[in-house]
């Protein structure tokens, strides 16, 4: 009999720790490999069943499957933590050297179609920079939270923004200078953009920042540039540009759109919301100059667009996540000044992608705006011609052109 029951209960522990693996591998796989870790979870769980059934004392063996379950969760998180998404790099021999400059043109970029090694490698970089709520304990959560929202964004804005933004920078270039493109979020990825730069010849690499601020990516993206450079065996100068925070073109990007947006009405009747990004505490602790950079960028539109008749107390800076006032208390406030337009400006994103093609419209979607206020929306600056002229500069500021 005690046999039978040690049988038993390591049956148990056995069935609830895959249950905890598979549970965890559902989450982050797609496909056929999730339709096959979902049918393994059905029957996991019916075999938990009959084990209950038969056995006398139900609470106990409730508490063991859960705790192997939970026991199994936490063994897969490590693993995806240990050997997260990884761009495999090839060997380089590049038959020529190259005295000029290759220009990588850096963007945040996005992943458009749920693949688990691109999620994994978007919740890493998310992971190791503190950013985004992600944590080794719920990178299969945060994946799942990812794959439902890609289906409700519309990908292709995100893709036709960075190839125009690519597309006009090259041409103010000229054939003199080679432009690459990589995103720290998606395709094509930091690590495969600077292996095709040394295979091309370059020994001289200048990253040019198409982000409002540097932090708290810097550290992330410094790595995995070295690190290439390091497998390569090759000798590469890597010389960075100013990020955007304090450039007036981008400034009047905005201006501009507000203006055009609400031409038709009195400025007093306009209500402006500000949407910045938002951060956590341990990055707004670690990087307080980043956040300070991102207030004076939203500071400098308010005052720009006050020079043309709109009120202070109807311009309001509210965040997308994790800091107050978020979007619905400055609507609110904004809707009880009196106003009959409303402009929501994405001010604090450099290019579509999730924030601005699914959460932010669904937040909207949530406030119950009247029907008789006109509500607008400016997004990010995208691959806006201000931002063409924002990037040239910053390449002159470092003796590029």
């Amino acid at each position: 009999m005690k046999i039978w029951l040690r049988f038993e209960y390591l049956s148990l522990i056995l069935i609830g720790f895959l249950t905890g693996i598979i549970v965890a591998a559902a989450m982050m796989l797609h496909g056929i490999w999730h339709i096959i870790t979902i049918a393994l979870l059905c029957i996991c769980f019916f075999i938990f069943v009959l084990l209950t059934i038969k056995h006398r004392k139900k609470t106990r063996v409730v508490l063991i499957f859960a705790g192997a379950a939970i026991l199994g969760y936490l063994l897969y998180c490590v693993f995806v933590s240990a050997f997260p998404g990884r761009i495999d790099i090839e060997e380089i021999s590049p038959s020529d050297r190259k005295q000029e400059m290759a220009i990588l043109l850096l963007s945040p970029g996005e992943i458009t179609e749920y693949h688990y090694k691109n999620a994994l490698y978007r919740l890493d970089i998310k992971r190791e920079a503190g950013a985004g709520g992600v944590r080794w304990w719920n990178m299969p959560v945060k994946a799942l939270q990812l794959k439902r929202n890609i289906k409700r964004m519309d990908g292709n804005v995100c893709i036709r923004t960075g190839e125009n933004l690519y597309n006009k920078l090259s041409e103010a270039l000229g054939e003199d200078f080679g432009l690459y493109s990589a995103n720290l979020f998606g395709p094509p990825f930091i690590e495969t953009t600077v292996e095709d730069i040394l295979k091309d010849g370059y020994n001289k690499i200048v990253v040019l920042n198409n982000l409002l601020v540097e932090q708290p990516y810097k550290e992330v993206v410094d790595k995995k540039i070295l690190k290439v450079i390091e497998n390569s065996g090759m000798d590469a100068e890597v010389l960075f540009t100013f990020p955007l925070w304090n450039h007036d073109a981008l400034v009047s990007y905005y201006e501009q759109g507000i203006l055009e947006k609400t031409q038709e009405i009195s400025p007093e009747q306009v209500g402006v919301v500000l949407v910045a990004r938002g951060t956590g505490k341990r990055v707004r602790h670690e990087y307080p100059q980043a956040v300070n950079r991102e207030q004076v960028f939203y500071d400098k539109i308010k005052e720009s667009i006050m020079k043309n008749g709109y009120e202070s107390r109807k311009i309001r800076i509210a965040y997308l996540r994790h800091r107050q006032p978020g979007i619905g208390d400055a609507v609110e406030y904004l809707l009880d000044s009196g106003i009959s337009k409303l402009v929501i400006v994405a001010a604090g994103f450099e290019n579509p992608g999730l924030d601005t093609e699914w959460l932010l419209p669904r937040l909207l979607d949530k406030i119950d705006i009247p029907e008789n206020v006109d509500t607008v929306i400016i997004g990010p600056w995208g691959d806006s011609d201000l931002l063409v002229k924002a990037l040239m500069e910053r390449l002159d500021t470092v003796d590029v052109l």
